[in-house]
């Protein structure tokens, strides 16, 4: 099978649901025209990021009336995007939906939330508890958010229970200036190159761009192929739409020559993880 996804590099105006609700219809209708099969928006990209005292004001259930027309749009296109949930305890979490066939599919919440130098997501918002691996038309499907990527136990964990397609929408720092490339590329190409080539997956990361009250955000969206490496690259600091091809057979054939995942041995990992438990 082979699709194609949107890479939606865009600037959310902070704490402007109405703004930045009107900005995904229209970089969705874009998509659409250009034959995209799913377009995957970055993290928080329905709420802004540096959210703070405004976090509640944005937060909504992803059924919610003002994501209506996402909703609709996603009978042509499928939509990953993120925004702030409201939980059914109440908190609000840093959550992305997946939206296809008109209705609401799945919602990830963030499991690792960054409280630490410039950052304080857990001031703000709850923690994720669960990892996200369902069923697509485009296969076997994973969301991780920013961070999650960071945290190669559960995204190997992912790839052992068969998913080929990770989404990971970010609102990622521009960080570590000096060289050639920022520091912390250097460490997001880490990440997807593990998960592609090591694991076998699509990686589809999509960074946000523009300042959230002067917190500067770089860019850099990738779609990372387990054959192929990197095969779409945004550039730096630009709220820019770009397509990438995805052909799943590049699965089969990764798992040939790198047979990983068929060495893969969960019952060493359950057997250590009770051995600790009980020691």
């Amino acid at each position: 099978m082979t699709y194609t996804v949107a890479l939606a590099q865009v600037n959310p105006a902070c704490g402007d649901l109405e703004y930045n609700v009107k900005m995904h219809v229209a970089q969705t209708e874009q998509a659409c025209e250009a034959g995209a099969d799913l377009i995957v928006f970055p993290e928080l990209s329905l709420s802004g990021y540096l959210l703070k005292d405004q976090t509640l004001d944005v937060m909504r259930r992803a059924d919610c009336p003002e994501f209506a027309g996402l909703r609709e749009l996603s009978r042509h296109i499928a939509i990953c995007a993120g925004f702030v949930e409201e939980g059914e305890d109440g908190i609000p979490y840093n959550s992305a939906f997946f939206m296809d066939a008109g209705e609401v599919c799945h919602v990830h919440r963030k499991m690792y939330l960054p409280t630490h130098g410039m950052f304080e997501e857990l001031k703000f918002l709850g923690r994720g508890k669960e990892l996200s691996v369902f069923d697509t038309r485009f296969g076997r499907t994973g969301i991780v958010i920013c961070r999650d990527l960071f945290h190669p136990l559960e995204v190997s964990t992912m790839a052992a229970l068969g998913v080929e397609l990770l989404l990971a929408p970010s609102a990622m720092p521009a960080r570590g200036f000096g060289g050639e490339e920022l520091a912390i590329e250097q460490t997001v190409s880490l990440a997807l190159g593990s998960a592609s080539t090591f694991l076998g997956m699509f990686v589809v990361y999509v960074n946000r761009v523009g300042f959230d009250d002067g917190l500067g955000f770089y860019g850099g969206s990738a779609l990372s192929d387990p054959v192929g490496g990197i095969t779409v690259s945004a550039p730096r600091f630009e709220a820019v739409q770009l397509l990438g091809t995805i052909d799943t057979s590049h699965i089969a054939r990764h798992r040939y020559q790198l047979p990983i995942r068929r060495e893969e041995d969960l019952a060493i990992v359950r057997h250590a993880l009770e051995t600790r438990r009980n020691s």
